[in-house]
């Protein structure tokens, strides 16, 4: 798959790893029910799989990174996955 857009969302956070990993899980499941994503843990990172996408979730103390690469397909609607990713770890990241 080549990229055509790449995704990259950073927070700064206070919580415990074992929280963040729980957020980490619920974005990726969502994204997993909404978009057809798939995703497993590798190495300590997230690893999400799609025909149009692929990329990480990476958690870690005080920082939490998203780097998302769509290809063509995917990348038509780059700005409402963003928003979506966007929108949703700040949630969790006030919520908790």
């Amino acid at each position: 798959m080549e990229s055509i857009v790449t995704i990259f969302i950073e927070r700064e956070h206070d919580f415990h790893l074992d929280d963040i990993v729980e957020m980490s899980e619920t974005i990726a499941e969502e994204l997993a029910q909404e978009y057809g994503i798939n995703w497993s843990w590798q190495e300590g990172k997230l690893v999400i799989h799609h025909a149009s996408a692929r990329g990480f979730l990476h958690s870690q103390e005080g920082k939490i990174v998203i780097q998302l690469k769509l290809g063509f397909a995917a990348s038509f609607f780059a700005s409402t996955i963003e928003n979506h990713i966007t929108e949703r770890l700040d949630q969790l990241l006030i919520s908790n």
